[in-house]
């Protein structure tokens, strides 16, 4: 029985290996499931007004005519706030939570049919990145909280299909290395500050039975991969998937892709590099990374500013596949991620505001990095009022939910205020002063 080449999941066709398909095939199915977006946001009253201009779109070119999407812009419009994003009524489906860049918190609603749109690429990611499937996974990731990562590695155990070990990221690195061994897991998904320091110990100084770690949420990290080849020197790292909670997955690693580079899902998506006037770039140009998840069904997000920087290589990968590539460059100036929480300034000041902190130049939050672990400092100039403590502020920070998730982090070693002249805040290479500032961890 021959197996077919695509899936058609609510009218989009993803194909069960992308890498298989020439660029005209990759072309021709984005081109189809573009249509097929346009014609569901059409029946969408909601949608086809909050979108002006989709009656002149027809292929991917026409997108740039589209205002953007910023992360603001989707965290006043999200459900429960707004239904003017939504293809259907949000009878059933998946709510997720989204750190993003908002100061607003982002609840995401997710279709059924959307969902296996999301595991569908997540599989055909593994399958790509591995020389041979996974058998037992042991799934480290956050599990609750609105947080989608952990259900995505549980519906990709299961399709592959392979054992699941939900263990989550609050087990301990020795008890998690115990499982590993008594089990004999082969597969570890964790992120990358969990993932480096379970390697890096082992299990009773002995190498653990693993031969893969799939990372997610964030980069690497030279460092951090320097550590795992020097414990585990035979097991594959790769990126799980460049993902969103709002979008899906969009990249994936092939065996010759590391670190920060990934193929992208051009089927499922449209992905531009965009200039500060949000014109579109040429391929091996720097630039800001807007979205366009290609689907009839849960959110229209179109051109949505996913706040990475990243350029799009020139070139064919060594795999020999006919989709692009993305070299991701990290996060917008007025963002960062710490170890796979993503916030924004606009988090800390929205906080610090409660407390009279008015202005981004008077503060600067630091993560310092120490080994697998990170101390946090938040520095205030005496412009700020004086009564503000470590206390006042932990306090503040309970209502910035992403914030609040890094200074409580069992990563976290400590979490201070500390007054000082500006001029002793950290600068930039280009001698910037950073609102949002992370040192020890090479990208």
């Amino acid at each position: 029985m021959i197996k077919p080449r695509f899936r058609d999941v609510g009218g989009i066709l993803l194909a069960e290996d992308l890498d298989s398909l020439s660029r005209d095939e990759i072309d021709t199915t984005r081109q189809h499931n573009l249509r097929a977006t346009l014609t569901a946001a059409r029946e969408s009253t909601n949608v086809w007004r909050r979108f002006p201009g989709l009656e002149a779109v027809d292929t991917v070119s026409d997108l740039e005519a589209i205002p953007l999407l910023s992360a603001a812009d989707l965290a006043a419009d999200c459900p429960p706030h707004c239904a003017d994003l939504l293809f259907d009524q949000r009878t059933s489906g998946l709510m997720l939570r989204s750190s993003g860049t908002a100061s607003r918190p982002k609840a995401v609603y997710h279709s059924w049919d959307f969902t296996d749109r999301v595991g569908h690429l997540g599989v055909r990611g593994v399958r790509a990145a591995l020389e041979t499937p996974p058998e037992r996974v042991a799934n480290c990731l956050l599990a609750g909280d609105l947080n989608g990562a952990f259900l995505f590695v549980h519906d990709i155990t299961r399709s592959l299909p392979a054992l699941a070990f939900p263990m989550g990221k609050y087990t301990s690195a020795a008890e998690a290395a115990a499982i590993i061994e008594a089990h004999g897991i082969d597969t570890l998904v964790a992120s990358p500050a969990y993932g480096t320091e379970l390697l890096a110990s082992g299990r009773d100084g002995h190498p653990l039975p693993l031969r893969n770690f799939l990372f997610i949420g964030e980069s690497m990290g030279a460092e951090r991969e320097r550590r795992v080849r020097l414990a585990a020197p035979d097991v594959a790292v790769r990126s799980l998937a460049y993902s969103t909670s709002e979008t899906g997955p969009l990249g994936y690693q092939c065996r010759c892709q590391t670190g920060a580079v990934h193929h992208l899902h051009e089927d499922a998506s449209v992905l531009e590099v965009i200039d500060e006037a949000g014109r579109p770039v040429p391929p091996g140009t720097p630039g800001e990374l807007v979205v366009t998840p290609l689907t009839t069904s849960g959110m229209a997000l179109f051109r949505y500013r996913l706040g990475d920087r990243g350029q799009l290589l020139t070139g064919t990968c060594g795999c020999g596949s006919a989709a692009r590539s993305v070299l991701l460059l990290g996060r917008m100036p007025n963002s960062m991620t710490i170890d796979t929480v993503t916030f924004s300034s606009d988090h800390l000041m929205s906080a610090l505001r409660t407390l009279g902190v008015a202005r981004p130049t008077d503060c600067q939050f630091q993560a310092l990095w120490e080994g697998h672990h990170y101390r946090v400092r938040l520095l205030l100039s005496p412009a700020t009022p004086e009564g503000i403590t470590t206390d006042t502020v932990r306090a503040a920070l309970r209502d910035s939910h992403e914030v609040h998730q890094v200074i409580t982090s069992p990563r976290c070693l400590d979490f201070e205020v500390q007054r000082t002249v500006t001029g002793q805040f950290a600068r930039t290479q280009r001698g910037k002063v950073p609102v949002l500032y992370q040192h020890g961890i090479s990208s």
